[in-house]
């Protein structure tokens, strides 16, 4: 009866020992979904049976952590290839902006440049050297204006003295012609008076 008993039970184990064995591993695939893979790792290694000083795990365990860290670590290196493009882009990116400040500084100082400088006899100067030309013009010009002023009032003082003199000179042959002329109508007279008495005595 015992041998029998006995005999039962381990048919029933032998026959159950699969479906506990697909239950306990559907339950740790069921489990590994909510954990990390390194918590993935530690449930295993805790749910494995031990021998001496060896762990036993299941092999459909053991596949499905491998499966979970294969997926995840393709997902990494998808994130990690993602990444990198993105890298890449973001680089080109600032290389391009880099280059847009470049020329937005060039323009920057290009449009400075213009705004300080003027144009003067078609040769572009600065706003500080064409003032100092203006003033320094302005300053020649004075100068000139200044010379040709004296100049001009040297000339009209000579001319007004040469008129001066000139009218001088004008009265003193009038007064001369008047003196000659009353000496000739002088001598005339005499001369006729001399005729007149030379004509008598005869």
């Amino acid at each position: 009866m015992k041998k029998r008993f006995k005999k039962t039970v381990a048919i029933l184990f032998i026959t159950t020992l699969p479906f506990i064995s697909f239950a306990q591993s559907g339950s740790i695939e069921a489990s590994y979904d909510s954990l990390t893979v390194e918590g993935q790792f530690d449930y295993l290694f805790k749910r494995s049976n031990r021998f001496e000083d060896y762990k036993v795990m299941r092999m459909s365990a053991y596949e499905a952590l491998k499966q979970n860290a294969l997926d995840s670590m393709k997902v990494y290196t998808d994130q990690v290839s993602q990444l990198k493009q993105d890298i890449k882009g973001l680089n080109n990116k600032i290389s391009e902006q880099g280059t847009q400040n470049q020329n937005l500084t060039q323009e920057l100082e290009d449009t400075r440049k213009i705004q300080d400088s003027m144009s003067f006899l078609g040769i572009a100067v600065s706003k500080q050297a064409y003032n100092s030309i203006m003033w320094g013009l302005v300053l020649c010009l004075l100068a000139l204006s200044a010379i040709l002023f004296s100049l001009f009032r040297r000339g009209h003082s000579v001319v007004r003295a040469t008129k001066k003199r000139l009218d001088e000179i004008q009265d003193d042959l009038e007064n001369h012609r008047k003196n000659a002329l009353q000496r000739e109508q002088k001598l005339a007279r005499e001369l006729m008076d001399v005729k007149l008495k030379n004509k008598s005595t005869r």
